[in-house]
């Protein structure tokens, strides 16, 4: 008997309905959720995200760039669906504590409704269940009906075996990420019936912009040597420097989010646990910096099917061992979780966007005290600095790079 291809896209992109004909909205919504009042959220939940990011990253010499947050969200939709050890183990990755799952639920519900109302900052999380037409009447309606209440998810069916059904997707992503990407879904699998995707978008404008006349040519010493655009300015920033590496904080108007940067001294010294990401967050002091930093546009793909397996989320991507009987009535498993990323920085602020897509297969179907000039390797992340959750985050070697 052959399996079923699930196809969970999480998409790091603002979402909102789209009103195309040939589209069934089923859950009558945007796909995204409001904030009902302010919640304060678990630090575990917190831990648990940024835990997954630094779980991601590798010793890759290209650009690595990804949301945590939007890979959590996703599985956790994801997670609905399944049973047994199948379940045990998205447990195991996503709530390693064993939070009541009501309160682990109700948790994330409050994160995305807290992180959209953000201001003055633009971020915004979306939620989307697309299901083959033919395949829809098997879709248990317990696992909708959850995703719908604590993930706000747009749900819609298509006739999959048209060619305009890859074009409603794209575009509806497309639509509601600023254009940052053109296509993140390249076909639709004859034997998938199902794609969910979460998207989250961010943009921000510095609290201190850099001068575009400051703007000057430099050498970026990545994988090779580039001349590349450097901003610059001289202020007070939260700043911290050791005989290892080097990093600063970088805020959003509003003060709320911000962007830091660390530079290892060597080229290797790198912030590579949630436990040394918080310390070095704790470690910054206000401090007059001379600052040079490179603009930056990068774009990053990658398929992370192995390195969910090597985190123990192996019986999902099994089509012998999967059990996703709490979606449906029908043998399904994951087939691919892909995963892109934008990342645009310059004199005005961040816009940074990421999708990733999860496929599951069916059987049958001043005067400055410091300077600190970001001209090597380094590592950015995009934070909320109220929770300390990482949004965004990345190793950068190539300053303008696309894949």
């Amino acid at each position: 008997m052959k399996k079923k291809f699930l196809c969970v896209m999480l998409s790091l992109f603002v979402l909102s309905g789209c009103t195309t004909s040939s589209i069934t909205n089923l859950s009558h919504t945007t796909g995204s959720l409001t904030l009902s009042q302010a919640s304060d959220i678990d630090p575990d939940l917190v831990k648990n995200i940024n835990d997954l990011a630094f779980k991601l990253q590798n010793s890759s010499e290209k650009n690595v760039f990804l949301s945590s947050l939007s890979i959590y969200l996703a599985l956790a939709m994801t997670s609905h669906g399944s049973a047994h050890t199948s379940y045990d183990q998205f447990m195991s990755l996503l709530n390693p504590k064993g939070l009541d799952e009501t309160v682990w639920l109700s948790q994330m519900r409050a994160l995305q409704g807290n992180l959209n109302a953000s201001s003055p900052v633009k971020i915004s999380l979306s939620n989307s269940i697309w299901m083959k037409d033919s395949f829809k009447d098997q879709v248990k309606e317990d696992f909708l009906s959850r995703n719908k209440e604590y993930f706000g998810a747009f749900i819609a069916s298509l006739d999959f075996s048209k060619a305009s059904s890859l074009d409603e997707i794209n575009g509806w992503v497309k639509k509601n990420t600023n254009k940052l990407f053109d296509k993140v879904l390249q076909e639709i699998d004859p034997a998938t019936v199902m794609i969910l995707i979460n998207t989250i978008y961010f943009k921000g404008d510095w609290a201190s912009k850099f001068d575009k006349a400051d703007t000057k040519d430099g050498i970026f010493h990545g994988l090779s040597d580039e001349t590349v655009k450097f901003m610059n300015q001289t202020k007070a920033y939260l700043y911290h420097e050791n005989d290892q590496l080097q990093s600063i904080l970088l805020p959003y108007e509003g003060n709320k989010i911000g962007m830091l940067i660390v530079m290892g001294k060597d080229n290797t010294n790198q912030i590579r646990t949630n436990d040394q990401f918080l310390t070095e967050l704790s470690a910054l002091q206000l401090s007059s910096v001379d600052l040079k930093m490179p603009k930056v546009d990068i774009a990053t793909s990658m398929k992370l099917n192995d390195s969910l397996i090597a985190l123990g989320l192996s019986d999902p991507f099994d089509s012998n061992l999967a059990d996703f009987s709490r979606l449906a009535q029908a043998d399904l498993y994951i087939g691919k979780v892909l995963h892109k990323a934008r990342l645009i920085i310059d004199e005005e602020g961040t816009e940074a966007a990421a999708a990733t897509t999860v496929i599951i297969d069916v059987t049958s179907m001043p005067t400055s005290d410091h300077q600190m000039t970001v001209d090597h390797p380094f590592q950015v992340f995009i934070v909320d600095l109220q929770t300390n959750m990482i949004l965004f985050s990345g190793s950068i070697n190539d300053v303008n790079a696309s894949e």
